[in-house]
């Protein structure tokens, strides 16, 4: 019976010890799934769209020249004015990386409106408004006369555009661009639409009489400018500076042809 337990013993034995291993030939360990991963993460960079709509914007005209005093000209506007304070402005631009950066080029198309509330002229006890108006040669910029029975109580040039747009952006965040810090510089070319020149006038006790009137007034067919813009997340502001004048050379208000227009806005990107 001896005879027979000793060798069940001993294969027993030999069967749960871990064999021993020669030195210089060991076996090569036995790695986690996890650490066969390579250290250098790349994230997914891919390319981006972006639709921005502009609902706070204010516009500004700066006077490169000299202008009287006493004048009454076309760059006397409102420093704010509600009416002109909510927009609706829009672009959709498409966003190539540069060699999968954090930097893009941008080409996109949208809408603006460029809107100047005239600031009123004290007139003995009253308060005018001036208008443009188109003439054979040239637009105008003339005092409205109140009425006894009609009196001028607000004036404003609203200019629509198309716009083609060309940007250069950069993202704090590589692999989401509409999270982090961002911030954009570009080009912007507009095509001019049809101008609407509003009057709002008290006749009659009633004060909430108006008249629009639609025209050209001889402006530019194109506005060409620069924009910058800096933001957070999918909220930021921009500002823009146009490099051509507003009217045809010679064919505006005087002093027009020495005026450019500047802006400010915020703005949101909705996807």
């Amino acid at each position: 019976m001896k005879k027979k337990i000793i060798p069940l013993l001993l294969f027993f034995i030999a069967s749960h010890v871990t064999h021993a291993v020669a030195p210089g030939h060991a076996d090569a360990p036995v790695l986690d799934a996890q650490e066969n991963q390579s250290d250098t993460y790349l994230p997914s960079v891919e390319n981006y769209s972006s639709f921005s709509f502009e609902f706070l914007k204010m516009d500004y005209l700066y006077n490169m020249g000299k202008v009287p005093s006493d004048f009454l000209h076309f760059h006397n506007m409102k420093k704010f004015d509600w009416h002109g304070l909510l927009r609706g402005n829009g672009t959709f631009v498409h966003a190539i990386r540069i060699n999968q950066s954090r930097f893009a080029f941008c080409l996109g198309i949208g809408w603006s409106t460029l809107y100047y509330a005239f600031a009123g002229q004290k007139d003995n006890d009253e308060v005018t408004y001036p208008r443009l108006k188109r003439g054979e040669s040239k637009t105008d910029c003339e005092e409205v006369k109140n009425e006894d029975a009609k009196k001028v109580s607000y004036s404003a040039v609203k200019i629509p555009f198309i716009d083609l747009l060309f940007r250069l952006r950069f993202n704090s965040v590589l692999e989401d661009p509409k999270a982090g810090f961002h911030t954009w510089l570009g080009l912007k070319v507009g095509f001019r639409q049809r101008a609407t020149q509003v009057m709002n006038y008290k006749e009659y006790d009633d004060s909430g009489a108006s008249s629009i009137h639609n025209s050209y007034f001889n402006l530019k067919l194109l506005a060409c400018g620069l924009q910058a813009g800096v933001g957070y997340g999918r909220f930021g502001l921009t500002g823009g500076f146009n490099l051509t004048s507003l009217f045809k050379e010679k064919k505006g208000p005087d002093y027009s042809d020495s005026l450019r227009p500047f802006s400010f806005s915020v703005y949101v990107d909705l996807i």
